[in-house]
């Protein structure tokens, strides 16, 4: 049995800056995941492939 999962989109803190919207270093740069703003949507889909356990 194969099953499709999807996530539904949500609203999350930026993982490459941490949410501050720039990345430090020598001179602070806008962070290109983010665009500045520390937010990104995430989602996603899984296909699970469901078997019954067969021993041999």
């Amino acid at each position: 049995m194969k099953k499709t999962i999807r996530k539904t989109p949500k609203v999350t803190l930026c993982r490459e800056c941490g949410g501050t919207g720039h990345i430090d270093g020598d001179h602070p740069v806008v962070c290109p995941q983010c665009e500045g703003s520390g937010r990104v949507t995430v989602s996603g889909t899984m296909e699970l492939d469901i078997r019954a356990y067969k021993p041999k």
